[in-house]
């Protein structure tokens, strides 16, 4: 009874939400969401010690330098004003994304180039920035399929799933994923994976692969799609500029291996994403949504 009135209360305070996003202007609504971030940021004491922790490594400093604790409130705030964008997604059309989002020519010849060889496109990102916007864009050209967690909250996670494939973004529960993600990379698609599972990775088949300078749990899916159907990777992301535009990054195709040896290709791919993925965190930390331990405490209280 009470998981069922906290389900009604969520999908309720979502719809609310949303009318608000979509009808308010945006000198109101990020405001807002700047206000909203820095209360959870205050209130949320686990998700803002976990966050700390893991901008520690990143910048290679104590978890309570003061540095750190800037960094991991700003993406507290970036993470709300997030919310509000994806609040607002249903509205977004065609032009107003072709606006809000510049991929440069570069990283398009990246993705236009990986496609070209017919095969797919695996497209590996991580929760940064304003993927969905991002996937959106992209996705306005070449068909993306998404594996992402299903919600414990049916009803709401029925409402996401409507939202985006008005997109041409398909989500796909990870039940019966893979022979799907398989036919669309058939069909010459991008399948989207995002990489920072922290714990998560552990419930799947994963591998260890050096995330700046420690291991990292990461999972081989990516991989193994790539080695079985010989579409390329691309790590990619879209970053958040200061006027809340948006520029995409696509970084040059990774193409897996197939050799004898299985286990090798996969964590050769897997660190070669790894490395992608610091890329993109260096340039813009507090863009990046790591509320869960992406390294263990063990770990990191051993290098500092």
């Amino acid at each position: 009874m009470r998981e069922r009135l906290f389900h009604g209360a969520a999908l309720w305070g979502w719809r609310l939400g949303s009318a608000l996003a979509q009808h308010l202007p945006s000198w109101i609504s990020y405001p807002a969401a700047v206000a909203g971030g820095e209360l959870a940021y205050v209130v949320w004491v686990s998700r803002r010690r976990i966050a700390k922790d893991n901008f520690a490594v990143v910048l290679d400093r104590p978890p309570g330098h003061r540095e750190v604790a800037q960094v991991a409130r700003r993406s507290f705030r970036n993470f709300a004003k997030y919310l509000v964008e994806i609040m607002r997604f249903p509205r977004l059309g065609a032009n107003e994304l072709e606006r809000l989002v510049t991929v440069d020519p570069r990283s398009w010849a990246h993705l236009r180039s990986a496609r070209e060889h017919g095969r797919g496109l695996i497209f590996v990102s991580m929760h940064f920035g304003n993927f969905e916007m991002g996937g959106a864009r992209i996705a306005d050209e070449m068909p993306l399929n998404v594996i992402a967690d299903e919600l414990e909250n049916e009803r709401l996670m029925d409402i996401l799933v409507t939202n985006r494939k008005h997109k041409n973004l398909h989500l796909l529960p990870p039940n019966g994923a893979v022979r799907q993600v398989l036919q669309a990379l058939k069909r010459n698609e991008m399948v989207g994976l995002m990489m920072d599972l922290g714990p998560r990775a552990q419930e799947l088949a994963h591998v260890e692969a050096t995330f700046f300078g420690l291991p990292a749990k990461f999972p081989t899916i990516a991989a193994n799609l790539a080695r079985v159907s010989g579409a390329p990777i691309v790590v990619a992301a879209v970053t958040r500029e200061r006027d809340n535009t948006f520029r995409g990054i696509a970084q040059p195709p990774i193409f897996v291996e197939r050799t004898k040896q299985a286990a090798h290709d996969i964590e050769r791919a897997t660190q070669a994403i790894a490395r992608g993925l610091e890329q993109l965190v260096r340039g813009d930390p507090d863009q990046w949504y790591i509320f869960r331990p992406m390294w263990s405490r063990s770990e990191g209280a051993a290098s500092r």
